[in-house]
């Protein structure tokens, strides 16, 4: 039973903003109090649609007494600026994708949380997919046997207007990267969650297509800790977008997921076998951002929630949000260098 819920605010009302307060009022464990907005009037619009109070700055959301978890919906470049202030002002965080955009970012965000003892939870939807935890469940247990490959694709499509229409949006500084950084980031957390740590990249990345600072397309070989090895493509600029996969295979098995659908799943001595067809794919955002569903979000606000009721770290906290950013981090530097980077 509920005993209370949490006073929750917003900062960014952009578009995902819309998607952390939808989850939240599904949870039953959030009253959003008040949001704000760097544009007075798309947070009174917001708090218009939303029932709740638009205040001028951001400062003003922290001051609030009434208000204990904030999510934050800003674009990239401002996260860590955003997440630190949170955190100074003692209120625990949600954050979009990804948490920072450099590596000192990361450890300024980890050092204001933990000095003002607050939880963070990155949103990284796809670590609660039903099929994502089915083929974490297989690959931990042992049953593909020793880990061989694991790859990747990301084959999505953004068109020039999309970057023009943000201006942010394909900018080193505010966005931090492009098809990986922004796209990509998603799939190489869910990619590492199913195959372990990740020991190295070589990588190329390029801008092919559009007209932007950072990369629109970009392939890396990967080596796993457990010696393993693997591919990483994304690219943001090919036509009309194909959805995200995830392949794993190894001695005694292989799993493939489409999106979170599984749509190989043949393992050595089991009868239960699935190949392609024999599931209906479900909503992808590979040529529309927003096209992806609501669930993900519910299950990681819910479960923001239930660490604070329980006193323990949300399932996607700060250290395991930094996995990614790091490996996308590398892939820049093995570009520029030309060479192996080690993690």
């Amino acid at each position: 039973m509920i005993e209370k819920k949490f006073g929750y605010g917003i900062i960014g009302c952009g578009t995902i903003s819309k998607w952390h307060a939808e989850a939240a009022a599904a949870t039953g464990k959030y009253d959003l109090i008040a949001v704000t907005d760097v544009r007075k009037e798309s947070a009174e619009r917001f708090a218009e649609q939303f029932h709740c109070m638009a205040v001028d700055s951001t400062e003003e959301l922290l001051k609030r007494d009434d208000i204990e978890i904030i999510s934050i919906c800003t674009p990239s470049g401002f996260h860590a600026t955003d997440a630190i202030k949170v955190a100074n002002a003692g209120k625990h965080i949600i954050i979009e994708k990804p948490m920072a955009i450099t590596y000192e970012q990361i450890d300024d965000i980890l050092k204001a949380c933990k000095d003002h003892n607050v939880k963070m939870q990155v949103i990284s939807q796809m670590r609660f997919k039903e099929n994502v935890l089915k083929a974490k469940e297989a690959i931990d247990s042992g049953k593909l046997g020793k880990l061989v490959i694991g790859d990747v694709s990301m084959k999505y499509f953004r068109s020039q207007e999309y970057y023009d229409a943000g201006g942010w949006r394909g900018t080193w500084k505010l966005d931090g990267g492009g098809a990986l950084m922004n796209q990509g980031i998603h799939g190489i957390d869910t990619l590492q969650y199913l195959m372990g740590p990740v020991k190295s990249v070589f990588a190329h990345a390029k801008t092919l297509a559009r007209n932007i600072e950072v990369e629109d397309t970009a392939v890396a070989v990967v080596e796993f800790a457990n010696g393993a090895i693997g591919t990483i493509t994304g690219t943001t600029s090919v036509y009309p977008g194909i959805p995200r996969k995830f392949e794993i295979n190894g001695t005694k098995g292989s799993i493939t997921l489409v999106e979170d659908t599984i749509t190989l799943w043949d393992i050595e001595g089991e009868t239960e076998k699935i190949k392609e067809g024999d599931q209906e794919r479900k909503l992808d955002s590979a040529s529309n951002p927003t096209n992806f569903g609501i669930e993900g979000h519910i299950m990681q606000l819910d479960d923001m929630a239930e660490a604070l009721i329980h006193n323990r770290d949300p399932k996607v906290n700060q250290y395991e949000g930094k996995k990614p950013i790091e490996i996308i981090l590398a892939i820049y530097e093995s570009e520029k260098t030309g060479k192996k980077v080690l993690l």
